[in-house]
């Protein structure tokens, strides 16, 4: 029998690190499992300008900026990443906008990728037009076919659907992993996805016994 198909929704904010060792992680286990991963928007700081904001300008508690990024380079390290950490904070709403008119040309898992890697490997500028449209066009997108799709309210309407989503599972932090029926918020560990998802399949082959 083989494996039964598993839908993973997967929320998640391209300036988060957490969500690109979410996304590894999720990149890594489909080569073991057969998982259906649909990626969703969720703006974690809505508030930063669209010119970015300087991470030590952030206002976060003193040594938080520091415990984070250590925190994350030893994930990045476990997955043999080697993370580049940009200055500048970008307003991550237009890759997100970009995105969903992926999505509708069934270009978004090409997109979504580079994107994620031209800020956490490349440490890029991933709030800026040029850039995000440059992407877009080198997986096989029409630009001015985007700059017309921005100029409507659709972008906007799949932002808030994704949100009122999040809020309805409870949810109030990415990454978050709704797999089948079961909920994972965090880049958690590869035992614990993995318990998860034998947990369903068990409970999915005694059904089709």
């Amino acid at each position: 029998m083989s494996q039964p198909k598993l839908k993973v929704i997967a929320y998640s904010d391209y300036i988060c690190p957490f969500c690109y060792i979410g996304y590894h992680r999720m990149e890594q286990l489909k080569k073991e499992f057969n998982l259906d991963v649909e990626w969703r928007p969720f703006e974690i700081h809505p508030e930063t300008p669209k010119e970015g904001a300087l991470t030590d300008e952030l206002s976060f508690p003193p040594g938080y900026l520091e415990m984070a990024f250590a925190n994350v380079k030893r994930l990045a390290d476990e997955e043999g990443l080697n993370l580049t950490f940009s200055e500048i904070l970008p307003n991550s709403k237009l890759a997100h906008y970009i995105s969903e008119f992926a999505r509708n040309k069934g270009k978004f898992d090409e997109f979504h990728k580079k994107v994620l890697e031209s800020y956490w490997l490349e440490g890029k500028d991933i709030g800026d037009n040029f850039l995000l449209l440059d992407i877009a066009e080198s997986v096989g997108l029409n630009k001015k076919e985007i700059e017309k799709y921005l100029n409507t309210d659709e972008p906007f309407k799949a932002i808030q659907k994704s949100l009122q989503e999040v809020r309805k599972y409870g949810l109030n932090g990415v990454p978050s992993f709704i797999i089948e029926d079961q909920v994972i918020v965090g880049a958690q560990s590869y035992d614990v996805f993995k318990k998860v998802i034998y947990n369903i399949l068990n409970e999915k082959e005694f059904f089709l016994k």
